[in-house]
């Protein structure tokens, strides 16, 4: 692509001498870069100087002329030397590597003060001729960008001549702040490097675009090849030749085995046989591998060579049976494959299934009745289960769209396939089984992006905080896994209600009954739209005690027909579940007929119980089931992810980029030299950090002595309240440890004497505090862990804050809209008196949200109690644990 040239020019001509430095192993990594491979990046090294000619040597005079404004045919020792030593401080430089060939260089060049050479740094790119369009050059300037930021560069420049369109429009579009001009024939570019909401957001745009063709290319490959196909039928090579012939796949496929291949077979389950990868004419998109463990790098390695371009790794006996030398073999399979461009599903994976006519993919190794197409995606960590809800999505008659047992999860992931399917015009509906979640910060993120556009619905972890993290993710979490089932069935067949009022229509008042009662416990506003009963249909009444719309046993389908109908137009109305039993003058003929041309004419959602068996009521796109609790219960999923996706797609609630700043600077002070601190109320650092962290507490003063107590209290204003400050549980009234109320200077020294008596060694330094309004005690606390992720919490606060369980949580990232589902829930929104209050309260935990997105270095802050008055909510008890939270230096960057 001629117009797609990555290239611009660098002041690096001159070698230096440089002293001996530390490499930067942190920042080598693979990417996913724009058509969905990988690539290794990595600092430049002084070991690549010859990789670094050949690359030279394999571009064009016209790319090369873009780089350095003139012809080089070579480079130079002088230059090579340059080029390959850096100092990874005011020079750095990065490669991007396929397998040991350099496919692109990028680096900058700090200016030198003494020379009055201006210190932002010139940065240049040189993209290999046959990688450009790949986004390359984008990637490489986001890691030059995140290396400047650490190092407390404040941008780049860059000089490019006017024709080389390509690395302006890299500029243009890498979502830093951009500016140029044309001086002296060519094109000067002033580059910010700070990492801005928008830039985030742009960087994260095209990770999810990449990532979800890394995933195309696993799933829907043009050609495939079987590696480990075995002559014996009841191997697992021999079942997964013998799956993908038998789909049969769009593409060509082998199976490659090279025993047999000598031997003269021709072909292996269906599959035409082949000695080695090589032997094949053409190009292999994956490979099947289900040989042993011990051949596995081999094998990697043929396929790198081949030019596979992803991996299905079937062979066990990796972590899934030894965390530590398994664990370690898994890792230097994925770093082999990844370095050279393929991703990998596995180790231990039971098989992928794509049923897009296009692709045809079936490569599983266990007989299974595989759905038709469909909408419905399927992960699974256990390939047996995973195989057992294939079986029972077949018998209900659900499609799908893809399916893939994820196995170990060594490389692709949740996280990687969620992205895929949201982007799948296929896929409709993504059910997850999985026991646990990995990093629960990244779940939570992509998981709240995608349940925006597609629903999500997982069967229920062990872990009830991981149930916690999927529901306010916008999953929906089901009991049982023929609940997925069931809900999958629903949201692919039916559309997405608009509210939470259901119409019952029943003929028999035991099933009505049931119904109602099953779709309050769900959180349904059981309705009777006005104007139905006695209208379209003279013989349908009102059955009080149900609530329902009940037709008479004796009544046509014509009559039923009516009722349904003129229920699901109203307005009143958001779903419709039908509880109609089969009679005598109703047969289960006429009860299918019925129930056809009704799904054919509502346009709402719609669900049938029947108190039989769901076959013998089966309707092509109307959901059916024996009991009315299942009715209910998929129907106030359903209504609850509607009202999910209505309320909590907006942005969660973040932090500026200023306040990025001064909080890791006011951390990093208060920190000092350790790893960990706790600031509780007689630290002089607290107050600080509150008011840096732009959080409230009533105002206070520690002291040491009764003189500074009075003064201390004169300074803040009577009435003023005298802590304990050593004591580590205080509560209310001088014993224990609280003297409250006090306003005069004598009543403070009076009371100073007395504790000071009674708590000796506990009771300083002291703490003197402004008096706050009184209300109700509530605990607030944000906590952050490297496990469990980011949650608020409220609950009973103040002497109570042992004794009473209730408590509710939100995890983070949050929205304001999540919030105020926590303050709704009851026994919370009971304690609020006024919308004053509730507005302060929400504003004190958006704020703890705040904190939480601008650092993980706060593990814990607790307010105990929080005074909610009808005006305000005051902390007036506060603790804070700093903890140096992991350091990832590619945090800011793509990279897997």
């Amino acid at each position: 692509m001629p117009d797609d040239r990555e290239a611009s020019e660098s002041t690096a001509t001159e070698p230096n001498d440089t002293e001996a430095v530390v490499y930067p192993f942190e920042w080598e990594t693979d990417v996913v870069v724009s058509d969905g491979a990988t690539v290794r990046f990595r600092p430049i090294k002084p070991e690549d100087r010859a990789a670094l000619v050949a690359f030279h040597s394999r571009q064009s005079a016209e790319s090369i002329y873009f780089r350095y404004f003139r012809f080089r045919p070579e480079l130079s020792d002088k230059e090579l030397d340059y080029f390959t030593n850096v100092d990874y401080e005011k020079r750095m430089a990065f490669v991007a590597m396929v397998g040991d060939e350099i496919v692109a260089v990028a680096r900058y060049e700090s200016g030198d003060p003494e020379k009055n050479i201006p210190r932002r740094p010139e940065v240049a790119f040189f993209v290999d001729d046959a990688h450009h369009g790949r986004g390359l050059a984008t990637l490489l300037l986001e890691y030059l960008a995140a290396v400047a930021r650490r190092k407390d560069l404040d941008g780049f420049t860059a000089t490019v001549l006017a024709e080389n369109y390509g690395m302006l429009r890299v500029f243009r579009k890498a979502g830093f702040e951009v500016s140029t001009k044309f001086a002296d024939g060519v094109i000067v570019v002033t580059l910010g490097i700070e990492l801005t909401r928008e830039g985030a957001a742009a960087i994260d745009a095209r990770d999810r675009r990449a990532q979800a063709r890394s995933i195309a290319r696993l799933l829907e490959p043009s050609s495939v090849a079987v590696i480990g196909a075995s002559r014996s039928t009841t191997s697992v090579g021999h079942q997964l030749a013998q799956s993908v012939a038998n789909a049969p796949f769009a593409g060509p496929a082998y199976a490659v085995n090279p025993a047999a291949a000598a031997d003269g077979v021709q072909e292996i389950g269906g599959l035409p046989v082949v000695a080695r990868l090589q032997d094949i004419e053409g190009d292999i998109d994956l490979a099947v591998v289900v040989a042993p463990a011990d051949q596995l790098e081999v094998i990697v390695e043929e396929c790198a060579a081949k030019g596979v371009k992803g991996l299905l790794i079937g062979t066990a006996g990796f972590s899934d049976s030894s965390p530590g030398g398994g664990a370690q073999r898994e890792r230097q399979i994925v770093s082999l494959a990844r370095g050279h461009g393929m991703r990998v599903i596995g180790p231990s994976s039971y098989g992928v299934i794509n049923t897009d006519p296009a692709v045809n993919l079936r490569a599983v190794f266990a007989p299974v009745a595989v759905p038709g197409e469909g909408g419905v995606a399927v992960l699974s960590q256990s390939g047996p289960l995973g195989a057992a809800v294939l079986n029972e999505m077949s018998r209900f008659g659900l499609g799908i769209s893809s399916f893939v047992a994820v196995g170990n999860r060594a490389d692709v992931s949740t996280n990687d396939l969620l992205q895929y399917w949201a982007a799948d015009d296929r896929t409709r509906v993504i059910c997850l089984y999985q026991p646990n979640i990995g990093n629960p910060r990244n779940f939570s993120r992509i998981a709240r992006y995608v349940s925006g556009i597609k629903p999500i619905i997982s069967v229920e972890p062990q872990d009830p905080a991981m149930v916690e993290l999927l529901t306010q993710s916008g999953v929906i979490v089901v009991g049982r896994v023929s609940e997925l089932i069931e809900q999958a069935q629903v949201i692919v067949d039916q559309p997405m209600p608009q509210g939470n009022r259901v119409a019952i229509v029943s003929n028999a008042s035991s099933a009505a009954s049931l119904a109602a009662a099953a779709c309050r416990r769900e959180g349904l506003e059981v309705v009777v739209p006005s104007g139905v009963a006695g209208g379209p249909a003279a013989d349908a009444v009102l059955v009080a005690d149900a609530d329902t719309l009940s037709v008479a046993r004796g009544a046509g389908p014509e009559t039923y027909e009516q009722v349904v109908v003129a229920a699901a137009l109203s307005a009143e109305v958001d779903m419709v579940l039908l509880a109609i039993i089969p009679t005598i003058t109703l047969t289960l003929e006429k009860l299918g007929q019925l129930l056809e041309r009704v799904n054919r004419a509502v346009d709402k959602p719609m669900v049938a119980t029947g108190l039989v068996d769901p076959s013998l009521l089966s309707v092509p796109g109307l959901p059916s089931f024996t009991f009315p609790e299942q009715a209910a219960r998929v129907l106030g999923n359903s209504a609850k992810n509607a009202r999910w996706r209505s309320l909590h797609r907006g942005t969660p609630i973040e932090a500026d980029a200023s306040f990025l700043d001064l909080v890791e600077d006011t951390i990093g002070d208060a920190l000092g030299d350790d790893d960990e601190r706790l600031l509780t109320m007689t630290d002089k650092g607290l107050l600080r950090l509150l008011d840096a962290l732009e959080l409230p507490v009533a105002p206070f003063i520690s002291v040491v002595d009764a003189q500074a107590a009075v003064a201390a209290a004169e300074k803040l204003g009577f009435p003023v309240v005298l802590k304990a400050g050593g004591l580590p549980n205080r509560k209310s009234g001088e014993a224990g440890g609280t003297a409250l109320d006090l306003h005069t200077a004598e009543e403070v020294s009076q009371s100073y004497a007395r504790m000071s008596e009674t708590f000796e060694g506990d009771f300083l330094p002291a703490v003197v505090q402004a008096t706050a309004p009184t209300g109700s005690h509530l605990a607030v606390e944000l906590n952050q862990d490297t496990l469990a992720g980011a949650r608020l919490v409220i609950g009973i606060g103040g002497a109570s804050a042992r004794s009473i369980a209730s408590v509710s949580t939100s995890i983070l990232p949050t929205s304001e809209s999540d919030l105020d589902r926590l303050l709704a829930e009851p026994w919370l929104a009971d304690l609020i008196p006024t919308p004053a209050a509730k507005f302060a309260l929400r504003d004190l935990l958006a704020r703890l949200a705040v904190v939480a997105d601008a650092t993980p270095d706060v593990a814990s802050i607790r307010f105990n109690p929080v005074l909610l008055s009808n005006t305000d909510a005051v902390p007036v008890e506060a603790r804070i644990l700093l903890r140096r939270w992991p350091r990832d230096p590619l945090a800011d960057v793509r990279h897997l």
